[in-house]
């Protein structure tokens, strides 16, 4: 890839992260390091414009998981889940899942609802989920919508 596409594709991510995390006050200043490893998780995960490398992109996304990007949250729990660039580690992945939802992080709490065995619960998570999916379009599509 080239350097020119890996910045078009680094700033798109971007773009699409920050709506979502959402961020205001408590989270303002941990955004900028915590996108910055978050995408750099993305890019040793993908071997974008590099090598992949899955256990240096774990790291990566823990760093950006602990500075509070609940998308890296959610991928960590990914990879930690499937023993990705790293032992498996089902509590950890639970964990980090449970740490996204509570942020409202609709992918998060649609893994919480397929993992629910009582349905009224898992019912309530999914309605949780399709709300924030609104929340995240409104905030893409801006003012006046």
């Amino acid at each position: 890839m080239r350097r020119g596409a890996l910045v078009v594709v680094a700033t798109a991510a971007a773009m699409a992260v920050a709506p979502a995390a959402g961020w205001a006050g408590a989270h303002d200043t941990a955004a900028p390091a915590g996108v910055a490893s978050y995408l750099r998780g993305l890019q040793l995960r993908n071997g974008l414009g590099m090598p992949a490398d899955a256990a240096a992109a774990r790291r990566a996304l823990d760093a950006a998981a602990r500075a509070g990007v609940p998308a890296a949250m959610f991928t960590l729990a990914q990879m930690l889940a499937a023993g990705e660039g790293g032992a498996r580690d089902e509590a950890a992945a639970r964990m980090w899942i449970m740490r996204a939802a509570e942020l409202d992080y609709p992918e998060a709490l649609q893994e919480q609802a397929m993992r629910e065995p009582d349905s009224r619960r898992q019912a309530d998570l999914l309605r949780a989920a399709a709300h924030a999916l609104e929340h995240r379009a409104h905030e893409r599509r801006g003012p006046g919508y």
